[in-house]
């Protein structure tokens, strides 16, 4: 990556679908912290699948942004299972990406994915995210 790696640090908003975009999809944060090529971060979600009592599923993340390229697995922390698999292509400026997900083996479930970097998050998903990755 021949760019700034700390132009895609911070929060980003999305939405991923579990079939087709003809739904509302599932929206989620994710604070992305790159390091070189290396990506890391956390996602916070409202639970929309999982068999739990939790309201909100966080995850972390670990993954690379390499030229246009953003690949990453997402672990949620409130169960066991095997991550999830994400993998997209940024906008030219940088600001979005736009992939599919996967998940389980050969791609059982999969669905695509939009993400937007926000310049200033709110206040309460900023914290809710903090609060996630420092449980880590």
């Amino acid at each position: 990556m021949r760019e700034d790696s700390s132009l895609y640090n911070g929060v980003w908003t999305g939405r991923y679908w579990l079939k087709d975009r003809d739904r509302a999809g599932v929206p989620f944060s994710i604070w992305i912290q790159l390091e070189g090529e290396r990506m890391q971060g956390s996602t916070l979600e409202p639970n929309r699948f999982a068999l739990i009592t939790d309201e909100q599923l966080d995850a972390s993340i670990r993954g690379h942004i390499i030229d246009r390229e953003i690949v990453f697995l997402k672990s949620y922390r409130a169960f066991e299972h095997e991550p999830v698999y994400f993998e997209g292509e940024l906008s030219k400026d940088g600001k979005s990406a736009a992939g599919r997900w996967y998940f389980g083996w050969p791609n059982e479930w999969s669905g695509p994915f939009e993400i937007s970097r926000q310049s200033v998050p709110s206040m309460s998903t900023a914290n809710r995210i903090q609060k996630a990755q420092t449980d880590l």
